[in-house]
């Protein structure tokens, strides 16, 4: 039987953030110390454009998950906090039983609160670049133009840390999962066929 886990428009969210955000990280890094002599004012166009595109997406997923209710799903509250401890006795093989915590675990609910404040956070950072004639006021609350490329190095870090934490989160719970941000399909089967439940 197959079940519903990613509808259409929560897969088209998650792989424009993917792409995005790889393609941030990788033309970030080659504008802050080029190399191969690729052309610098077409990466920093594309790599503005693609900035663009990582924030108008963040702003799709917000209004999806408020029109349909279920931005408890995503976000970490107060109310997952109980479930913390219990996540990380299984995220670290401690406990061998897969508590139900819905469709995400904690640590999933808290990377994806974080890389949504995170996003924010780099669209205010790069309105002085966008609007250099007001950047020297618009670059004041980050330290001016220089503290505002440390953030967007930070967060370029940020990415690389926790990317491969998300990989690790979605492997160690249902690898079934991965392949539904594919699909937006996973298979289940019915209680008492196959496994003997």
């Amino acid at each position: 039987m197959k079940l519903l886990l990613h509808p259409l428009s929560v897969r088209i969210f998650h792989w424009v953030m993917f792409s995005a955000v790889v393609y941030l990280v990788i033309t970030g890094l080659y504008l802050h110390d080029p190399w191969g002599g690729l052309p610098y004012g077409l990466i920093r166009k594309t790599h503005s454009i693609a900035g663009i595109f990582l924030i108008l997406n963040l702003f799709g997923q917000i209004y999806y998950y408020i029109v349909t209710g279920k931005y408890t799903e995503v976000l970490f509250t107060s109310r997952d906090i109980p479930n913390i401890r219990s996540f990380f006795r299984y995220a670290l093989f401690i406990t061998e039983n897969h508590p139900n915590y819905g469709r995400y675990n904690p640590g999933q609910k808290v990377l994806f609160t974080s890389w949504g404040l995170v996003v924010l956070l780099s669209g205010f950072a790069a309105l002085p670049h966008f609007f250099p004639e007001h950047a020297s006021w618009l670059s004041r609350p980050f330290g001016g133009l220089m503290g505002s490329r440390i953030i967007f190095y930070a967060i370029a870090m940020f990415f690389l840390a926790t990317i491969p934490l998300h990989l690790y989160l979605v492997f160690t719970e249902e690898p079934a999962k991965l392949q539904a941000m594919f699909s937006g399909y996973v298979k289940k089967e019915p209680k008492g066929q196959g496994s003997g439940e």
